[in-house]
């Protein structure tokens, strides 16, 4: 073989690992459960799994308050928590099939609420994380809660829940995630940070426009309609392409409405991130 001809075949071998580097090609999905002990296990066993299932089936869903995971979610024993950090992360797997015909996920899983055990972080995903990562904020609130976060291959993704009252540590959060990224090693890692930032995206924008560091690192992907009830557009994501030096994407941010085929249990609209058609 010519040195022309393996040059050929090593790009051929090379190029889906690259295509497969995209946030676009992702079907991403949040949903602040409300969770609440009574009826949690109901919530994960029928509204949770009903964004995991069907046509437009989330491929990772960023869930805040989780509340407790269902009972039939099983621990992997597989070591994910990162060194050096207090916050606990631990992974299941939950098998939304039969036994004969399973359909298992990972749950990516922090109990951070030890008391009413109700405003805990979870993402779910269908392939199993490479690696796993917990990121706090700098806020001095000592209920400011960190984003956990797993990668994919050369994909990050981010489940947030920010502090009520006009999410005071969001901007924090994402200060953080993007300097963790913006480190020798992982520069290459496309990022996407979702969940609830308790305040507007406008709000969120103009907090990023004030850091000169991510005004171009950043962008907001948001849907046009309410997340919440109360009228609010609260839940959303900030993504960063990792080799774009002004941010753009195809990504666009929509209610998961067809997808909840059961009354929504919850103050929060599920939302999706998916590639525009």
């Amino acid at each position: 073989m010519t040195l022309f001809n393996r040059a050929i075949a090593l790009v051929c071998y090379l190029l889906p690992q690259i295509v497969l580097a995209n946030l676009e090609n992702y079907t991403v999905a949040t949903w602040n459960l409300q969770g609440s002990s009574a009826i949690n296990e109901s919530k994960w066993n029928i509204n949770v799994r009903q964004l995991l299932t069907g046509p437009q089936a989330a491929g990772i869903l960023m869930v805040q308050e989780a509340g407790s995971l269902p009972s039939t979610a099983v621990h992997t024993r597989r070591m994910v928590q990162p060194e050096g950090v207090g916050f606990p992360i631990d992974e299941y797997v939950w098998n939304l099939g039969t036994r004969s015909r399973p359909n298992n996920v990972y749950i990516y899983y922090s109990r951070l609420d030890v008391g009413a055990n109700r405003v805990n972080l979870a993402i779910i995903a269908r392939r199993m994380a490479s690696e796993v990562f917990v990121i706090n904020s700098s806020s001095s609130v000592l209920t400011s809660r960190p984003a956990i976060g797993i990668r994919i291959d050369d994909d990050a993704f981010f489940s947030i829940h920010a502090l009520s009252s006009g999410g005071a540590d969001s901007l924090s959060l994402i200060q953080n995630i993007h300097t963790f990224f913006n480190t020798e090693g992982r520069r290459h890692i496309n990022w996407m940070a979702v969940g609830d930032f308790n305040r507007a995206p406008g709000r969120m924008q103009e907090a990023l426009d004030s850091e000169p560091g991510l005004r171009n690192a950043t962008l907001i992907v948001a849907p046009t309609e309410p997340t919440h009830r109360s009228g609010g557009v609260l839940d959303y994501a900030v993504l960063h392409n990792a080799n774009q030096a002004t941010q753009n994407t195809t990504v666009s941010a929509s209610i998961m409405f067809n997808q909840m085929r059961s009354q929504i249990t919850s103050d929060h609209f599920p939302v999706s991130f998916v590639k525009k058609r």
